[in-house]
């Protein structure tokens, strides 16, 4: 059961991250709004789909096995031991989402399910740790599950368990003890406009406290601290330097609007592939649209 879950996990994590995040877990989007990764006027629509899912997914389980969809309530099933444990599993959870975020983002659709499989055999709640299960489980007739009375305790054991994660990577990653500046990337190109497009569509797809985007100025093309991204629109001249990614993009044409239009259809991807392999990407709901035109970049 444990990898099974893992595995389902990890493949809707893969499939869905580049869409919404993969939030299915309404403590992490609570951390998330606490940690400033996301907007707090976005954290209801989270909740809202992930509760509706949890219970939409519930009710089709139900009917697959053939039992009833009603709630009945049943002898309390929470405890002091259950509320701890809820707690300590999903503080262990955010611990493991903010640390590979951090560190490893690549990693994370793979360590997170490794980590829920792992939870279901040292948990005796068989590892909620997720506001949304805990209401999907109360949504039954088993005599194992939730009695629809407890869930308030479930819920604030794991509101409390990622808002200790939360103070701790707070802790940890002070920027009074250590130096939290946002990434450079500098777009470089041998003409006018791709770097700038690059910029203005990176700034507004980049968390701006992890990574932000400019025109490289004459002291930028010395400093050593930057990410390097050479645009090269096919036909161009080659420029020399040393860069850490190089982009190729059509070739000119004589109307400025259809360079505009492709240039960012060319770069959206290679910028969103960029954000999700270092981890500076912003999220949204709702993909903004991109800028019509060239815009400042700070």
């Amino acid at each position: 059961m444990s990898f099974a879950a893992g595995s389902v996990l990890a493949c809707l994590t893969l499939a869905l991250r580049p869409l919404s995040g993969a939030h299915f877990n309404p403590a992490l989007t609570f951390a998330g709004a606490l940690e400033e990764h996301a907007p707090w006027q976005e954290v209801p629509l989270y909740v809202l789909a992930q509760v509706l899912g949890s219970l939409g997914g519930r009710l089709l389980a139900h009917l697959m096995c053939h039992e009833p969809l009603l709630l009945t309530a049943r002898e309390p099933a929470a405890s002091d031991a259950q509320f701890l444990t809820e707690a300590v599993a999903t503080f262990g959870l955010l611990v493991v989402v903010s640390g590979c975020m951090r560190t490893r983002p690549a990693a994370t659709p793979f360590v997170i399910p490794a980590y829920v499989a792992a939870t279901v055999w040292f948990t005796d709640s068989r590892s909620l740790a997720n506001p949304a299960l805990v209401l999907a489980r109360a949504a039954s007739e088993r005599p194992d599950l939730i009695r629809p009375f407890d869930v308030e305790s479930f819920v604030a054991a794991q509101l409390l368990g990622a808002a200790l994660a939360v103070c701790l990577f707070r802790w940890l990653f002070n920027p009074r003890s250590r130096e939290a500046r946002p990434h450079t990337v500098l777009f470089d190109c041998p003409v006018a406009g791709p770097p700038e497009v690059a910029a203005a569509l990176f700034n507004q797809l980049a968390h701006p406290q992890r990574a932000r985007a400019r025109v490289p100025s004459f002291e930028d093309r010395t400093a050593k601290s930057c990410w390097r991204v050479l645009l090269e629109p096919e036909g161009s001249p080659a420029a020399p330097g040393p860069h850490e990614e190089r982009w190729s993009l059509p070739a000119l044409s004589s109307s400025r609007e259809e360079n505009l239009r492709a240039w960012q259809t060319a770069l959206r991807p290679r910028i969103q592939e960029l954000l999700e392999r270092q981890g500076w990407e912003r999220l949204h709901l709702v993909e903004p649209h991109p800028p019509e035109g060239p815009q400042t970049a700070t």
